[in-house]
């Protein structure tokens, strides 16, 4: 007979909510899928879904242990009837049943509540796992959709609804449809200067509050430490229902990198009043120091630029004077009133967000990844990115901001209007997808030509015209538009291959006084995007002789995509008028192998 095993956190489950992200991860001895984002609601993976994983991963190890075949439940289950004998001998013909389960918007089943399993399926479902953890729902029916399966066609077991009990297995429960009083307030005196975050905002069609709209900034006010800043968020604060969670943002260099959803998520899991935002640095009182517990990431110092919490918590944090006059600053101000909460009880409590998890402070190894901030020493993927601190730090934001798609000049906008995932196969593995407008074609000729330099890269065995887009300040841009459209193209089209990432990017330039062709020859690239960004030339085609195809009829902004290594060999015939100006993008073939 099947053994059943259920995941309970009196039992199998792995208890995610005692642990920081860090811990997590140490404790369980597995590892997330940092690359990984969630088909639905776009997001990467979050502790209670690696929880979940852990759990079902130890499960497979038991069955293996075991050598009997399993029957997995989870806690919040519902079961109508379990015929063990019927499954045991189910699983003599099928690799897997499902109890239960659900299907979804995107063609396949999901919900892992309710399984069965022989021991070699589970070994199959082990390999790998742990050193890439995705959340258990999705690695399911990825690793099984080949396999010989069995559905029951009405459930036996059912999954509570989360509204009726929520899962203790996930340390997080998703706001959608809750009544919460949830609002975005900042200060920004002038307007003009929070372009980041209004664009931010508007991309998830929330509203930010500027409290500080209609109020020319001064000096110092009286009272309160002497904040402008501080004053004008107490009065908003004082005018807001107890219970309504206000997350404060300062307006000039902030913007958000994820869904607000996910904020409120992430806040709930930390189980405090109040979060703020923590930095590597002390400033601007480094005599305090010491006076700093060590968090076990660089991040220990508080930053006022952003926290969230009750409107009643932080009312109550940043009502009352403090000993020591801040010297009209905010910064100092919050610090002293938190450096002042240890030893004295209070009605409401305040964590610092170390891992980065809501607000990632300015870092300059931080880095994007699939459309995400990645922190790689915490291992979290912030929602805020806030750009505090000197010149670097500014110049830094503007670049971040420009990777996420926002930025100060309408005419710096890159990002095309193209991201449909439509495409013409239009000879053997060659494909066409629309992807650059003709005015961004133009800019990026415009751009290449004012930055100058044209030349051969080092090494290059195939020397042309070129300038690397990571010399034109548009290579993380050009990043996330590959993995927003181009990647998912070819991935769907050459399962299964999975890109490493946009291994380098640059413009070609053929004139008649200096490169005019380029030989035969294939890429050092895995999947390889070729866009046409003019046609007001003669020859200089783009040729596939393998293939008998040329991009003469591609039009202009459009790329085409083809396997790079082996087969489609290409060449570049003479150019005999005009000037040629092209893109080409080259994919990674193996970790490491990023140039870009």
């Amino acid at each position: 007979m099947p053994i059943i095993h259920q995941i309970s956190l009196n039992g199998n489950a792995f208890d995610g909510r005692k642990y920081t992200w860090r811990e997590a991860i140490v404790n369980s001895q597995c590892t997330p899928d940092n690359t990984w984002i969630d088909p639905l609601h776009k997001r990467p993976l979050i502790k209670g879904e690696f929880a979940c994983a852990v759990s079902h991963f130890r499960v497979w190890q038991k069955i293996i242990d075991s050598g009997k075949n399993g029957i997995i439940l989870e806690e919040d289950v519902v079961i109508h009837g379990i015929d063990t004998e019927e499954i045991d001998n189910l699983l003599k013909d099928y690799d897997s049943v499902w109890l239960g389960y659900r299907n979804n918007s995107l063609g396949y089943w999901y919900n892992a509540h309710a399984y069965a399993i022989t021991p070699e399926i589970a070994k199959y479902l082990i390999n790998g796992y742990s050193e890439a953890i995705i959340p258990v729902d999705e690695w399911l029916p990825k690793k099984l959709k080949n396999k010989n399966n069995y559905f029951y066609k009405t459930p036996i077991v059912d999954q509570i609804p989360r509204s009726i009990r929520p899962s203790t297995i996930e340390d997080t429960e998703m706001l959608e449809g809750k009544d919460i009083d949830f609002r975005i307030i900042t200060v920004a005196t002038e307007p003009e200067k929070m372009w980041a975050l209004e664009q931010s905002a508007k991309k998830y069609n929330i509203e930010v509050i500027n409290v500080g709209k209609d109020h020319p900034w001064r000096d110092p006010m009286e009272g309160l430490a002497g904040m402008p800043k501080i004053q004008l968020v107490n009065e908003y604060l004082a005018t807001a229902p107890d219970d309504a969670i206000i997350l404060y943002l300062d307006g000039y260099d902030t913007f958000f990198t994820d869904s607000p959803l996910n904020v409120l998520e992430r806040y709930k899991q930390m189980g405090a009043d109040i979060v703020f935002g923590a930095e590597s640095e002390c400033w601007p009182d480094k005599n305090t120091e010491n006076k700093w517990a060590d968090t076990g990431t660089e991040y220990k110092y508080l930053n006022s630029g952003c926290y969230i919490g009750t409107a009643k918590a932080l009312h109550s944090f940043i009502s009352l004077p403090i000993t020591e006059p801040a010297n009209g600053d905010d910064q100092l101000y919050c610090q002293q009133r938190y450096l002042a909460m240890f030893g004295i009880e209070t009605d409401y409590s305040v964590l610092l967000d170390y891992e980065a998890y809501i607000f990632q402070n300015h870092d300059k190894n931080v880095q994007f990844v699939n459309n995400q901030l990645w922190n790689f020493e915490t291992k979290c993927c912030g929602c805020i990115y806030h750009g505090n601190g000197g010149n670097e730090a500014k110049e830094h934001f503007v670049e971040m901001a420009s990777i996420f798609g926002f930025t100060k000049s309408e005419a710096e906008v890159v990002s095309p209007y193209y991201l449909t995932l439509d495409y013409k196969e239009v000879a053997k593995d060659i494909l066409v997808t629309d992807f650059l407008t003709e005015n961004q074609c133009k800019f990026l000729i415009d751009k290449s030509e004012s930055r100058g330099n044209w030349g051969a890269m080092e090494g290059d065995k195939f020397p042309a015209q070129e300038i690397r887009l990571k010399d034109l300040g548009l290579w993380h841009e050009y990043e996330r538009l590959w993995h927003e459209k181009l990647g998912k193209i070819s991935e769907g089209f050459w399962p299964p291959m999975e890109h490493i990432g946009l291994r380098d990017a640059f413009t070609m330039r053929y004139t008649t006084d200096t490169q005019t062709s380029l030989p035969l020859h294939t890429d050092a690239s895995l999947v390889t995007g070729s866009v046409k960004l003019n046609s007001d030339y003669e020859g200089a085609e783009l040729i596939f002789p393998r293939q008998d195809f040329s991009n003469i009829n591609v039009k202009n902004g459009q790329c085409i995509l083809f396997p790079a290594q082996v087969t489609h060999g290409h060449h570049v015939n003479e150019l005999t008028s005009g000037v040629k100006y092209s893109l080409t993008m080259w994919t990674s073939r193996y970790k490491g192998d990023l140039n870009g």
